[in-house]
């Protein structure tokens, strides 16, 4: 689906990637892994169209594509979630959806059509929003639920997630991995940026890890430890990130006991000690 091959991006001075290669196959799921300012924005950012690369080569879908634009992205078949939100706050959910794609009519916008659009989008990921309300009136998870569903609204053949599940509660997380099954199933290619190992774990198939703007190696998720990846990421044994730190606690300092706030906390206890 996407091929790139030595992907350098410099802004001035600053080498943003270092000759990246990267490839994304049909109907899977692949991470990107790196710790923040390894360059996983900024490549998700040139797939995107945001802006250029400096050198190296695209293909998307077997043709070669000598510069990428929000557009040209679009109608090459990609669309992108980024973490942060692209919404118009004083528009509804709807007009957020087909902002820039509206369906037309003969003389004018074809609501019905919109909305019956837009509400089968919400089906797909299993997902409720008011289509009517404003963006303003909306909580950050359901913003995260509007971009994911206008991300998912054009048929996209290539679809990037920028941490997708950064806003969303448990029971909304396993909603979209659900969502994101049904399209590996009909053969969309994923890109997959996050930092939560247990759903690279779940989800990916294949794992790049980038570095200080360089790509470090591409491995199958299932032929690699989470200490393997760590230790890739940050360049460095997992134990040498976590040593031993002598102690000797003391006397209680704070203490509580069973507390409770409704729909945050459920029976919380922790006791603190000096030292």
């Amino acid at each position: 689906m996407l091929e790139l091959t030595g992907i350098t991006k410099r802004f001035g001075g600053v080498v943003a990637l270092d000759g990246v290669d990267f490839t994304l196959l049909s109907g899977e799921v692949h991470a990107l892994l790196g710790e923040n300012g390894a360059g996983k924005s900024t490549l998700i950012n040139l797939i995107a169209g945001t802006y250029g690369w400096t050198e190296g080569s695209c293909r998307i879908d077997g043709q070669t594509v000598s510069a990428l634009t929000p557009q040209k992205s679009r109608d090459a078949g990609v669309a992108a979630v980024f973490q942060e939100f692209s919404l118009v706050p004083d528009l509804t959910v709807e007009e957020n959806l087909f902002l820039g794609r509206e369906i037309k009519g003969r003389l004018f916008l074809n609501r019905r059509a919109m909305r019956a659009r837009a509400e089968e989008r919400f089906r797909d990921v299993g997902f409720h929003v008011e289509l009517d309300s404003k963006i303003e009136t909306l909580t950050r998870a359901q913003k995260q639920m509007v971009e994911i569903a206008k991300g998912m609204l054009s048929d996209a053949k290539i679809l990037i997630l920028d941490e997708p599940t950064a806003s969303l509660t448990d029971g909304e997380a396993e909603k979209l991995f659900a969502a994101i099954a049904g399209l590996k199933a009909r053969g969309v290619g994923i890109i997959y940026v996050s930092h939560r190992m247990a759903e690279i774990r779940r989800l990916a198939d294949r794992v790049t890890v980038l570095r200080g703007g360089r790509k470090i190696d591409t491995v199958a998720i299932a032929a690699a430890s989470d200490a393997t990846l760590i230790e890739m990421m940050v360049g460095q044994p997992v134990e040498r990130l976590y040593p031993s730190i002598s102690h000797r606690p003391a006397e209680i300092v704070l203490a509580t006991r069973g507390i409770s706030v409704s729909g945050t906390l459920s029976d919380a206890s922790i006791v603190v000690r000096a030292g």
